[in-house]
């Protein structure tokens, strides 16, 4: 075939071409007329020749002492996720990725072999094009409730990737200093082609419907309904109207449809309502449509798309619009001089975020703890009192109406993103060459936020803006080389240098009561009550970079790399790391002659020293102004943290080495990798007392490890004329340790939810984020319960249960393919996690969960001693000792094992021959499946996976959104 892809061949009508190329997945196709279009579709189970490594540069994959994983484009659109980020779970070994149960704009954790760092966000640096990519969380849930605000990743259009370079390794990284600490994902984004005089135009539209799993909470009682105990041991109805009495918990009398009098002051049968979930969540409704037109010639190519993604989720009034246009343009100007200008614009319409976590505006909270009588209809016809205000309808003025909290409370963010980068190269020789980079990322994001006039705990209501500005520059410059020496040497290389510069600035305002109700602007908030803030944040790296490539007979390579990175963040006299790296990969197949099973093998080894900067202004106090008094102005010191003007970056030291097979006929692929990574030096807020006027101070002394094992197989089943089968299996482990916090502390605070009965902390000797919490006192003979007086247990105050983070993560998938027809399905596990779960905590609480009706009648006994030992005999009514284990920890933890059906996709390629006389040249269909089946865990009630929050805290849940799957279809088309 020629530059664009024509050929000619001589054959009869009926026979089969056989379309083959590496790192894409054969094809078919029967000659039926004098021409014949076919297009190849990517699969990564095919080793790729070359990869895109740090700094964008190619390279060939056995040229590298490294493990990195290459995940193709088409894998993120055909079962897409809003996060791109959340379409690579289970396609990367020792890529940890836990999504938030909080929405369409929700954030994601990613992680790289392990946590490396005790208080740092230990996420890989993103970076798209060459272009580091703030992947900041904008706005976090906490143990006092709130909305995730998304991070960077979730911005990119996925129909727009080329692919994405995982690099998990010190080495991978090591050209991206201190950013690349843990690890990197480099997303390359479509290019334009030579594609002759006509150019090449996409369409594509996916069309997505998110439902719930679980209609009906099975793990839910539907036996008792609202109403508290009595003075004996049964529960009884509610015998009033009156909020405050009885119309909360689920530890009524037994339901006999009886007319009973409700919240509202409206008599209904008391009977069990099992469709509230059903009835309140929507179903979430995801359209895109893509375009995209691209082409060129020897002088200029060029690709430009444009994409529009309108989602509504399954919160009521809850919706996403997102739109991107993206162009690449690369023209040669001379015969030695080029330039490439990439763009992206990104604009994002956030409305109405859901809350979750604690209660205050959560629509998700009521519905987790709404009482089993009483339905989420009679709660949207009796929202409001006479003047227009909440209707209370608990006990808990913070517990609203779901449907005030999703109709009357208002949250609308936008953000208006470029990314760019402009790169102009000129070649000095055939083999030496100077090359500039320009590039930015900047954004503007305004969010408002409104809690309504009439709301029971802020009855004036209230008004908060949020305007945010960030940009980043990156300049680089560099000189590289490639060239032979001799006949058996080769040596490719660069050396450069790069100055970043990050600001942001941050403006609020807001205040409360308004003036006016219902006229919600901060000009109806008198000025004394409003409240004004504004901080501003600098950073610049200078850094000085280089890397070599030496080879020997194409079968023994070394990688070299150097990088220098100087922080405006750090004292001037110790600002300065270096990080060095060494690759070193052997071809043995190609410099002896192996074994005929054997086509394909490497050796490679690493080693690495890479480190992290401090966060902006750690050194020194800083300070605020506060306002006046008489004209004087009052300033006070801005932090709560001591400084510490002696911080030098964190050092991650890390090595690691791997087997690389292609064997039996290219039908076996193995990639072993066993790797050990090592972080000193890691700056650590530790607590103080209070009484010194601050809450923490930093210091270098945080050291963590972490060793694992990687594997990836790739096996070719079955490949014949029209039929074929491919499976892939990998599965990494980490083994995690804290080995030291601070001097003599044994823990570290991180993060506690709203029970505030256990928390995550890091802890001397154990694995990153471990769950403590409050446990029951047992007997030390024979582990038993002890029981006080009152026939409750007793607690024994903070135990260890076990790491928030799974170190096992397993990804099986099958790919077949009939003729023009394709099926594939992945299934992914993680393994050896725990996870506190409010939400069942919650459930215990009020009456809502199974485990609460033993004893409803009866009065229960709890089993176990009292403190002298003896049985425990004492009968408790059944809501005083269940909602007393909302005070422990550990009967609501639990392993957050699962297996999952992660996706499902099934295509249909349409025949050439159907659509020869029309401008197509390829159109294809396909059904699509996230999240179809659980078929393993042991959470009652929850998802294994919910989590509310990306940060450290991971192994904790509370009132998240509930477990859904999506189902839709895609169709493209290019003509």
């Amino acid at each position: 075939a020629n530059e664009n892809g024509y050929f000619t061949i001589k054959t009869k009508k009926g026979a089969v071409l056989i379309f083959s190329f590496v790192g894409y997945a054969p094809k078919d196709v029967t000659v039926n007329g004098s021409s014949v279009n076919a297009s190849l579709t990517s699969s990564s189970k095919e080793l790729n020749e070359v990869v895109v490594t740090a700094l964008g540069i190619k390279k060939e994959r056995k040229s590298l002492g490294y493990s990195i994983t290459e995940v193709k484009g088409d894998e993120l659109t055909e079962a897409r996720s809003i996060n791109v980020a959340n379409s690579l779970v289970g396609k990367v070994a020792g890529l940890n990725i836990v999504g938030t149960a909080t929405g369409p704009g929700g954030s994601s954790r990613i992680t790289l072999r392990g946590n490396a760092s005790i208080s740092g966000t230990g996420q890989p640096l993103i970076v798209v094009d060459g272009i580091p990519f703030n992947n900041d969380n904008l706005g976090s849930v906490g143990t006092w409730g709130g909305q995730d605000q998304g991070d960077g990743i979730s911005s990119l259009n996925p129909d727009e990737i080329e692919s994405i370079s995982v690099l998990k390794g010190g080495t991978a990284a090591a050209l991206y200093g201190s950013r690349a600490s843990f690890g990197a994902i480099l997303v390359t984004t479509k290019s334009g082609s030579k594609s002759g005089k006509a150019p090449l135009i996409e369409v594509g539209s996916n069309f997505v419907a998110e439902d719930l799993i679980n209609k009906k909470i099975k793990d839910f009682q539907y036996e008792y309904g609202t109403g508290d105990k009595g003075t004996g041991l049964v529960g009884v109805k509610p015998t009033s109207a009156d909020p405050n009495l009885n119309q909360t918990n689920s530890f009524g009398a037994k339901l006999d449809g009886s007319p009973v009098i409700q919240y509202d002051g409206v008599s209904r049968p008391y009977s069990a309502v099992k469709d509230n979930m059903s009835k309140f969540y929507k179903t979430g409704l995801t359209f895109t449509n893509n375009v995209a037109v691209s082409g060129g010639n020897d002088k200029i190519t060029y690709r430009f798309s444009m994409s529009d993604l309108n989602s509504k989720g399954i919160v009521p009034n809850n919706t996403l619009i997102r739109d991107n246009i993206a162009m690449n343009i690369s023209a040669n100007l001379s015969k030695r001089l080029s330039v490439l200008v990439n763009g992206k614009y990104i604009r994002e319409k956030n409305k109405n975020r859901p809350r979750v976590s604690d209660s205050p505006g959560s629509a998700n909270y009521t519905l987790w703890t709404i009482p089993t009588s009483l339905s989420v209809e009679t709660m949207k016809a009796s929202k409001y009192n006479a003047n227009g205000s909440e209707k209370i309808w608990s006990n808990n003025q913070y517990v609203q109406n779901p449907y005030f909290a999703t109709e009357d409370y208002k949250q609308a963010d936008t953000k208006d993103r470029i990314l760019g980068v402009v790169e102009p190269r000129f070649n000095i020789t055939d083999w030496l060459f100077v090359k500039g980079r320009l590039g930015f990322d900047k954004f503007n994001r305004r969010q408002n936020d409104v809690t309504p006039t009439g709301t029971g705990y802020q009855l004036g209501g209230g008004y908060n803006t949020n305007l945010r500005d960030f940009r980043e520059t990156n300049l680089d410059l560099m000189l590289g080389v490639d060239k032979k020496l001799g006949t058996s040497f080769s040596i490719s290389g660069i050396v450069g240098g790069n100055r970043m510069k990050s600001v942001t600035s941050v403006d609020t305002y807001g205040g409360s009561p308004f003036n006016i109700p219902f006229f919600y602007d901060i000009s109806n908030v008198s000025t004394p009550n409003r409240s004004t803030g504004y901080s501003y944040t600098e950073t610049r790296t200078n850094s000085l970079y280089g890397s070599a490539d030496l080879s020997f007979k194409d079968y023994l390579y070394l990688n070299l790399t150097a990088r220098n990175d100087w922080f405006s963040t750090l004292a001037p006299d110790r600002n300065s790391i270096l990080y060095p790296s060494v690759g070193v990969s052997f071809i043995p197949s190609d410099a002896f002659t192996m074994p005929n099973f054997v086509n394909y093998l490497k050796v490679r080894g690493s080693w690495a020293e890479t480190g992290s900067g401090a966060p902006a202004y750690k050194l020194l106090l800083n300070y605020a102004l506060t306002g006046a008094t008489q004209g004087a102005p009052l300033a006070q010191i801005n932090q709560s943290q001591v400084p510490n003007a002696l911080l030098q970056p964190l050092v991650v030291r890390s090595s690691e080495i791997g087997i690389e097979a292609r064997l039996f006929n290219n039908k076996l692929g193995v990639d072993l990798a066993v790797y050990d990574r090592k972080t000193t030096d890691d700056i650590v807020a530790a607590s103080i007392t209070p009484t010194s006027g601050y809450t923490s101070a930093t210091f270098n002394v945080g050291e963590v490890t972490n060793k694992g094992v990687e594997l990836l197989l790739n096996y070719r089943i079955k490949r014949s004329k029209d039929f074929s089968w491919e499976t892939s299996f990998n599965f990494g482990y980490n083994k995690n340790n804290v080995v030291r916090i601070y001097e003599t502390l044994d823990k570290l605070f991180v993060e506690e939810p709203r029970p505030r009965v256990s928390g995550i902390y890091q802890v001397l000797d154990k694995p990153f984020a471990q769950i403590l919490g409050n446990g029951f006192k047992r007997d030390p003979k024979n582990g038993q319960i002890i029981f006080n007086a009152q026939g409750l247990p007793l607690t024994e105050g903070l135990k260890s249960f076990g790491s928030g983070v799974s170190p096992w993560t397993l990804g099986f998938t099958n790919s077949f393919r009939y003729k023009q027809f394709g099926l594939s399905f992945l299934i992914d596990s993680k393994l050896g996690g725990y996870i506190y779960s409010g939400t069942n905590a919650l459930a215990t609480r009020y009456g809502l969960s199974k485990a609460t009706l033993p004893g409803r009648e009866t009065g229960v006994i709890g089993q176990g001693v009292t403190e002298s030992g003896t049985p425990n005999t004492v009968v408790v009514a059944a809501q005083t000792y269940y909602s007393n284990l909302y005070n422990f920890a550990e009967p609501f933890i639990y392993s957050s094992d699962f297996i999952k059906l992660r996706q499902v996709i099934i295509d249909y390629s349409i025949p050439s021959r159907v659509y020869a006389k029309t401008p197509f040249k390829s159109i294809t269909f396909s059904l699509v499946g996230r999240n179809l089946w659980t078929i393993m865990k042991h959470t009652p009630i929850i998802d294994p996976e919910s989590a509310y929050s990306n940060s450290n805290a991971q192994g904790q849940e509370f009132a998240g959104l509930p477990v859904t799957r999506t189902m839709g279809f895609n169709l493209n088309l290019k003509f």
